[in-house]
């Protein structure tokens, strides 16, 4: 689905109109609806799609489909893609890591975010 299709379907989801998330994020209204109905040469930048999720008041799912229908990415993801280019021997840890991420199941990924999280606590209240 376009971006714009998918900001259209989740403005309405949220009950707003174009002209209310325009005017809550300082947004000219002509631009916000060229931006739902596809007619711009470029997609927004993450920034803007931030700005309309926090508007829509997205939770990460939303913001997340946003974000991918706009051919961007989290801060999350860009972090990850510093490091391994400041560190390139985690480079193929990180590649077979979200390799094997894709084969599981949300519950279970989820449960293996968690042990992660928590053994990065633990290794940083050792030091």
């Amino acid at each position: 689905m376009t971006f714009g299709k998918t900001l259209q379907e989740i403005r309405r989801r949220k009950g707003k109109t174009q002209r209310e998330v325009a005017n809550l994020i300082s947004m000219d209204y002509s631009y916000y609806s060229k931006l739902e109905n596809d007619r711009l040469g470029s997609k927004p930048t993450r920034e803007t799609v931030e700005k309309i999720s926090d508007a829509l008041e997205c939770d990460d799912l939303e913001k997340n489909e946003l974000l991918l229908s706009a051919g961007r990415t989290t801060e999350e993801f860009e972090q990850v893609a510093k490091a391994v280019s400041e560190e390139p021997e985690k480079s193929a840890s990180f590649n077979r890591l979200f390799k094997a991420a894709l084969d599981l199941s949300p519950d279970k990924l989820e449960e293996i975010v968690k042990d992660v999280e928590e053994e990065v606590r633990r290794l940083k209240s050792k030091k």
